[in-house]
């Protein structure tokens, strides 16, 4: 008897749909980052000096990506993606923990994809002060982005909402590189 189903296989093909949406914003949020360079040069860096060159969380206080991810099939093949690119949470080591997150190093965070989408989306009010005050860029919102990226990998963004979305971040980091470099 074969066991093959239809509606499993295209489940399959959606969370894999989903998965890869998901890492071409994050791709996209990931070049916005670099550009800002709020997180590294104005708050990891000053407080690895303030702290005598010893380690810091920075905004990372607690393991969000257990307290955050849903119980859904996407969120689990992002999970088992960032495993076997990054080994298991329990199999991090770090020398001078100062963050409960596993994936937390001494100079922030070791995972350069397949984060969370609390972690990927997560900017701090004075970030987000400085968003606003140098780059005139108001619609940042880190939760109205949290819930999109969750979206994304739930399936319940539409392809329009999607496209709009990942434009809208587009036109974010060409105006951070645009005023950078004027």
């Amino acid at each position: 008897m074969n066991s093959f189903s239809p509606s499993a296989a295209n489940e399959d093909i959606s969370i894999e749909h989903n998965l890869q949406r998901y890492l071409e914003t994050e791709t996209l949020l990931n070049d916005f980052f670099n550009a800002f360079d709020y997180c590294t040069k104005k708050c990891i860096n000053v407080e690895i000096e303030n702290n005598g060159g010893r380690p810091v969380s920075g905004c990372c206080k607690d393991r969000y990506y257990c307290i955050s991810d849903l119980d859904h099939p996407t969120f689990s093949l992002l999970i088992r993606e960032r495993e076997i690119r990054y080994g298991t949470p329990e199999h991090q080591a770090t020398p001078d923990p100062v963050s409960p997150c596993e994936y937390h190093s001494p100079r922030g965070c070791r995972l350069t994809t397949h984060k969370s989408p609390i972690c990927l989306s997560f900017m701090c009010r004075k970030s987000i002060d400085t968003l606003r005050k140098t780059y005139s860029i108001y619609t940042y919102d880190y939760l109205g982005m949290y819930y999109a990226l969750e979206w994304i990998l739930t399936g319940d963004f539409s392809d329009e909402s999607y496209r709009q979305f990942t434009k809208s971040i587009i036109d974010m980091t060409r105006q951070v590189k645009r005023q950078a470099e004027s």
